[in-house]
């Protein structure tokens, strides 16, 4: 009998995964429609993608918009640990303490942000070249295609 309580117990613990993504975000206008692009890899394979237009605002704002979308999504797919790229180095030094956030809004934005990562078991953040975020950035710019739902 215990040997099945066992076995149902390590049957119902979810995998936890580990997540490298890629995020960018876009504003036509700073401020103006705004998007978001997030590439989601586990591996070296990817597997999931975001595009989405988001409230208008900043490019700042923009690029916390999808830290916290790539974030969210992650940790309900079960990650424990998370790698993240963007290539605003704003927001990259903004989130390690190394810059200060002024903005009100921001500062709400990076409130959510390491609230949600505190949730993981290794969270780490770099700022990449734009030549290497080549993808999230194409997913933001999808988002403003007619064909895509805002």
């Amino acid at each position: 009998m215990e040997t099945d309580s066992f076995s149902f117990r390590e049957a119902g613990r979810a995998k936890l995964r580990k997540f490298t993504i890629f995020c960018d975000g876009a504003s036509k206008g700073n401020p103006g429609p705004s998007s978001i692009g997030v590439a989601i890899f586990e591996g070296e394979e990817e597997i999931h993608s975001i595009s989405e237009r988001i409230k208008d605002g900043t490019n700042n704002t923009a690029e916390w918009a999808a830290l916290e979308a790539g974030l969210l999504w992650c940790l309900e797919n079960k990650a424990s640990e998370v790698k993240a790229f963007l290539d605003s180095e704003l927001v990259v030094k903004q989130v390690t303490g190394e810059y200060k956030v002024k903005s009100p809004h921001l500062i709400e934005a990076k409130r959510r942000v390491l609230a949600l990562s505190s949730k993981l078991a290794s969270f780490k953040i770099a700022h990449v070249l734009r030549e290497k975020n080549k993808k999230a950035d194409k997913l933001a710019n999808l988002a403003f295609s007619p064909t895509v739902e805002p």
